[in-house]
């Protein structure tokens, strides 16, 4: 592992300098064999930095680490503008972004903004950082939620009640089902477990079928009537809801979930088992949907 650098106080720059000017005759250089004497590594580059800025040096108060302005400087913060762009129209378009692909990105741009007349950029891990920091970017989990804004959400919701209560006088809880739809594993697929602190093998044992999974739709009326479960497999398309004891329905299909013409053929075979005359409903996690016949 490489040494890491130290850094050398204002206090000793002054020091190196103070030594030049009154026994090294303003000649950097002659305080590298000096100062090595008494156990500092110096070499020429560093001591005629310092030399060069010594009037910032001696104006910097001893015990900071550099003096004001003395840090690192962004490259351009019109290039960072470009290279904000860059990221929010590839991110407009749901691609991918990476921290390679903006230090790539930056290297392009600074190639093509400034070319052969602007010195070394190196787009290093450092700098990707402290742009996320500083345009507030941060890694991010795919998700597939979506979101609205407020506006959208609010027309959304007021439209929505003013559906329902016009509906309200026709709905009967006793003609009101609510469903959903679960996945059901047939082991507990989690990757994590407890075990003593410091192991370093970890073996959690398994029946080779964490990834295999049926989907189950569960329904009951408002007032508590259960209706026959619906078992989703995953296979060859089916041609009806198979009916089991039980009594519950089976199907099979390329997807193991529930899709629009399945949702059909399980609301020809549950609303009957409910009530066949007008004001039924249908409530699911999915969304909320009126029916009425």
């Amino acid at each position: 592992m490489a040494q890491r650098r130290q850094a050398i106080d204002i206090g000793r720059k002054q020091e190196v300098i103070a030594w030049i000017e009154a026994e090294g005759d303003g000649k950097p250089t002659r305080a590298i064999a000096h100062f090595r004497t008494k156990g500092w590594s110096l070499d020429g580059g560093t001591v005629r930095k310092w030399w060069r800025l010594k009037d910032k040096i001696k104006d910097t108060p001893s015990h900071q680490l550099r003096f004001a302005g003395g840090g690192r400087k962004k490259t351009s913060e019109s290039l960072e503008e470009m290279l904000y762009d860059e990221f929010m129209n590839k991110r407009l378009k749901n691609e991918k972004v990476t921290r390679t692909w903006l230090s790539n990105t930056a290297l392009a741009i600074y190639a093509e903004e400034v070319g052969e007349n602007g010195g070394l950029f190196a787009a290093s891990d450092h700098c990707v950082t402290d742009f996320m920091k500083r345009y507030g970017i941060s890694p991010r989990r795919h998700t597939n939620l979506t979101t609205l804004d407020d506006a959208t959400l609010v027309g959304h919701t007021v439209s929505y009640l003013k559906y329902l209560n016009e509906l309200k006088p026709s709905i009967n809880l006793e003609r009101t089902v609510l469903m959903d739809e679960t996945a059901v594993y047939f082991e507990d697929a989690w990757p994590q477990t407890l075990d003593c602190t410091g192991a370093r093998h970890i073996v959690v044992r398994s029946t080779g079928f964490a990834c295999m999974r049926i989907t189950v739709v569960l329904a009951v009326s408002a007032t508590g009537r259960k209706l026959p479960p619906l078992l989703v497999w995953k296979g060859k398309n089916t041609p009806a809801l198979e009916k089991r004891p039980g009594p519950l329905y089976v199907v099979q299909q390329p997807r193991a979930w529930v899709g629009s013409e399945l949702l059909k053929k399980w609301l020809d075979m549950a609303f009957p088992l409910v009530d066949s005359s007008d004001g039924k409903c249908l409530v699911t996690s999915e969304y909320l949907q009126g029916c009425q016949s």
